[in-house]
Formats: C-alpha cells, sequence, structure tokens
C-alpha cells in the first residue's frame, strides 16, 4: 500500500500555531501521536525507495530521519516549546547529520529555515563545514561542465529552475579563484540545495508519496556530485 499522511497533519500544525503552549499539546498529544506515527510511516517508505538510487541512505529509519517536534529554546529568545512544522531529512553519512548532503521534506504552518509555502522538499547539502564548502567549490573549479550538465536536465529545471536554495551568495569570488573565471558565479553559494514548494493540495492527495520521489530523483545527480566532492572531509 502507498504511505499516506494523515490527512489532519496540516489542520493540526495550524492550530498549534496558534496554541503554541504545553496544555494544549498535552490535551492532543494523543492525536500527535497518530498524526507522527503516519509520518514515520511516510518517511519510511522514502527510505525504502530512495536507498535504491542511493546508497548512502542504507539502514537509515524513521526513528533517525524524523526531527523531533520539540524545540530547543535554550539559546533562542523565542520560547516557545513546539515546532509548526513536521520534517525528515535523509543523510548521507549519518542520521539527521547536519551539513552533509541529503534529501529534505518539510509540512508547516510557518516560515522556517527560509523556506516559504506549506510543502517545501529538495535535496544537495545545507549549512557544510567550511572544510566541506570549500571541497565542493574545489569540485566545480575542476568540473563546471559536470555540475552545468546536472543543472540542465529537464527534471532538474522543472523543479529547481537553474539555481541553488542558499542562506546567502558571496558578493565576490571566494578566495583562491580567479575572478575573472566564466563560471565564477557558481562558486559563490554558502549552499547548494535544490528546493521545490509542492502545492498544499497535494498534501492529501494518493499521488504525494510518488511525487516526493519524482522530486528527491531530479536531485540524486547533484547530490552525488556533492558526494563525491566530500568524500575526504565527510568525517571532518
Amino acid at each position: 500500500m502507498i504511505p499516506q499522511l494523515h490527512p489532519d497533519t496540516l489542520p493540526f500544525l495550524r492550530e498549534l500555531m496558534k496554541n503554541n503552549n504545553r496544555p494544549w499539546f498535552n490535551d492532543h498529544k494523543a492525536h500527535w501521536l497518530e498524526i507522527k506515527e503516519a509520518f514515520d510511516l511516510f518517511t519510511q517508505g522514502l527510505i525504502d525507495e530512495m536507498s535504491q538510487s542511493d546508497d548512502t541512505l542504507v539502514g537509515l529509519t524513521p526513528k533517525n530521519s524524523v526531527y523531533r517536534i520539540y524545540r530547543d529554546t535554550r539559546f533562542s529568545p523565542d520560547k516557545t516549546p513546539y515546532k509548526t512544522h513536521v520534517s525528515c531529512f535523509l543523510s548521507s553519512w549519518g542520521p539527521k547529520n547536519s551539513g552533509v548532503p541529503g534529501y529534505y521534506f518539510q509540512i508547516g504552518a510557518d516560515e522556517a529555515y527560509g523556506l516559504t509555502g506549506t510543502c517545501n522538499l529538495g535535496g544537495g547539502i545545507f549549512m557544510p563545514t567550511p572544510e566541506g564548502l570549500a571541497a565542493i567549490r574545489q569540485e566545480i573549479f575542476y568540473c563546471p561542465d559536470e555540475l552545468l550538465s546536472i543543472m540542465n536536465e529537464p527534471s532538474y529545471k522543472k523543479y529547481f529552475g537553474n539555481t541553488f536554495f542558499t542562506t546567502k551568495v558571496l558578493q565576490r569570488v571566494p578566495k583562491g579563484y580567479p575572478a575573472d573565471w566564466e563560471h565564477a558565479d557558481l562558486l559563490k553559494y554558502k549552499d547548494y540545495c535544490t528546493a521545490y514548494t509542492m502545492p498544499e493540495k497535494m498534501l492529501n492527495s494518493p499521488k504525494l508519496f510518488e511525487e516526493v520521489l519524482k522530486v528527491w530523483r531530479a536531485s540524486i545527480p547533484l547530490n552525488r556530485f556533492i558526494q563525491r566532492a566530500m568524500e575526504d572531509v565527510k568525517g571532518v
């Protein structure tokens, strides 16, 4: 059977956004656990399918791919206790590892991590380490035609356009690279993510699972490029 989300996933998150406090959440926790169980099963299905195309995902489980709904408020001025989005990250080289390539899926009632819309997904790498970012830029400098070929694939352009989702684009070419290099703009990104906003109506569609896979598969060539670039620094 094709995995599906609980139909109340987004309505619950919208209610949580209006009632982001422990008493309300505790009163509705049983319902949240039903929603989370469906999301975990959805994630397991994605892991099973994507592992066949990207073997760096083999061995992942929902437990180490789905993010907790509880916020870490220790160092944040925002003391609301719960996230108002639910998300998973199928990570290369370890469970929910940050700074490594992978595949992200997020449903939310608010803007999170610079993403707008209620359903966002994509691949690539977000906030790589300095060593990882340097390795990616070096690979781009050595193999620009390969990266451009990936970005010109019809499936890539269909979902992601001709650019990357990033937290910042540098004004100047990174130190160590010629400023007049014809592909210099490709080196200026701080992140190399693909990002696609799915129409909200898809959330309760039986086609959602296959649509997520289509988007993620369109990002596999970029992820492989990044994985190769970072092979020598993945443990750093």
